[in-house]
């Protein structure tokens, strides 16, 4: 008896000094806030093929560097919760459309998100002045959580807020910028 007591005790005493297993944190997909803020904010870049993921680079890096951020799809409408956006995380914003321009200086409405389902968003611009409104040049874009809203049938609904960080990106493609686009100047 006294041999199987000091058995288990020395079982229990054995496991209690174990060295936990290292947590293993999975790799990182997207760049992080502090190296989105040093190299783009108020700073252009050049989007990169990958429509599943942005790869964006300022325009002197080298073609094959480059680093990640997710698109802004908008808030799930269809599956509340799944994929949402998470306050202070940085977009890109791509093929999104000004609508109009909103009583604040600076602040204006746009359709932005998926192909699919594209929401009403507010986009706050801090350097770049639109002229008109149009499609808008890809940006890097901060979530600023949601705003309320009195739609014009006096509906009141929250709003999605997204802020700009960087300036619009360079046009790539040769030419002009299409006619299609919103005009701005910086």
């Amino acid at each position: 008896m006294t041999l199987a007591l000091a058995l288990v005790a020395s079982a229990a005493i054995a496991a209690c000094t174990k060295t936990p297993a290292a947590v293993r944190t999975p790799p990182r997909i997207y760049a992080s806030a502090e190296e989105v803020e040093l190299d783009f904010r108020s700073h252009t870049f050049v989007l990169g093929d990958d429509n599943q993921i942005a790869e964006v680079r300022p325009p002197a890096w080298p073609k094959n560097k480059f680093i990640k951020l997710p698109f802004w799809f908008g808030v799930n409408i269809l599956v509340p919760g799944v994929n949402a956006p998470k306050e202070g995380d940085f977009y890109v914003i791509s093929e999104a459309t000004l609508e109009k321009q909103l009583d604040v200086p600076g602040e204006w409405m746009i359709e932005a998100g998926s192909t699919l389902v594209k929401q009403q968003t507010v986009f706050v611009t801090t350097r770049t002045k639109y002229l008109s409104t149009g499609k808008i040049l890809p940006t890097i874009v901060q979530y600023m959580g949601k705003r309320e809203f009195k739609r014009d049938d006096g509906k009141v609904v929250q709003i999605p807020v997204l802020r700009e960080l960087s300036l619009p990106m360079k046009w790539t493609l040769g030419g002009r910028i299409p006619a299609s686009y919103a005009r701005y100047r910086v």
